[in-house]
């Protein structure tokens, strides 16, 4: 067993492949993925492919195709994913010894809150979530775990941040679960949205997103999965990433 990847195959082969294929979310998650632009997510795969000598090839599809891709094995791996039990069985996350996910082979971290609409009773102390409604989550997102296990009635059709706003802004929702870097960036862009939603205190969750793969590419890859989770974990540290990503973001986690 190869340290660091989780599998009973019993031999690794320590082949490079000609190429890695990555899938991600089609649509745009500020800062980390922007079609108009390289976000944070595409300048550090940009930084990897110099790094590990080999094409990095990006291919963009919903996000549940996405990671149905993995699991198929009709893609290498994909960026961008929180660490869930569930895509653990058919996907390869860097691990410590103890078998937990290595937060410091992230690339990187972001926190999740709920959205409301002004003046709407939604109350969460960061244990206990009490409100009369549907909330709202986008698509095959992971979070959607934690809002039913919170006894959430739950719908996650859509497709973007800015749609789950507006259907919060709409009385669609009670509130949505939306990454905060993103949902600070739809409402400081649509008009009028942000007078009509309000961000409820704390924070719903924090987590780290990593690159995973397929068991397939990881068993027929050892070294080249390993090292691209050590060269990320390097290059999120690095002042020349740190610096290229500076126009999108304060600080870089």
């Amino acid at each position: 067993l190869v340290a660091g990847l989780c599998g009973t195959a019993p031999a690794w082969s320590q082949a490079n492949p000609d190429s890695v294929t990555l899938c991600h979310e089609n649509e745009d998650a500020f800062p980390w993925l922007i079609k108009a632009k390289p976000g944070y997510s595409q300048i550090m795969v940009q930084h990897l492919e110099k790094q590990l000598g080999l094409p990095v090839k990006l291919s963009a599809m919903p996000w549940k195709q996405c990671l149905d891709s993995v699991k198929a094995g009709s893609v290498d791996g994909a960026i961008n994913a929180s660490f869930t039990k569930d895509r653990a069985e058919f996907a390869l996350y860097p691990l410590k010894l103890d078998g937990e996910p290595d937060a410091t082979k992230r690339m990187y971290r972001a926190s999740y809150a709920l959205y409301k609409a002004k003046g709407a009773a939604v109350q969460w102390d960061g244990q206990k979530l009490e409100a009369k409604g549907t909330f709202g989550a986008q698509r095959g997102f992971s979070i959607v775990g934690q809002l039913k296990t919170l006894g959430a009635t739950t719908e996650d059709t859509a497709p973007t941040a800015d749609e789950l706003l507006e259907r919060v802004a709409a009385g669609r929702y009670i509130a949505a679960a939306v990454q905060t870097t993103e949902a600070e960036n739809s409402l400081a862009s649509i008009a009028g949205l942000a007078g009509k939603i309000e961000r409820v205190q704390p924070v719903l969750a924090e987590k780290p997103y990593y690159t995973i793969f397929s068991k397939s590419f990881a068993a027929k890859h050892a070294n080249t999965t390993r090292e691209i989770w050590r060269l990320e974990g390097k290059i999120r540290e690095s002042g020349e990433f740190k610096t290229a990503v500076s126009h999108l973001m304060k600080s870089v986690d």
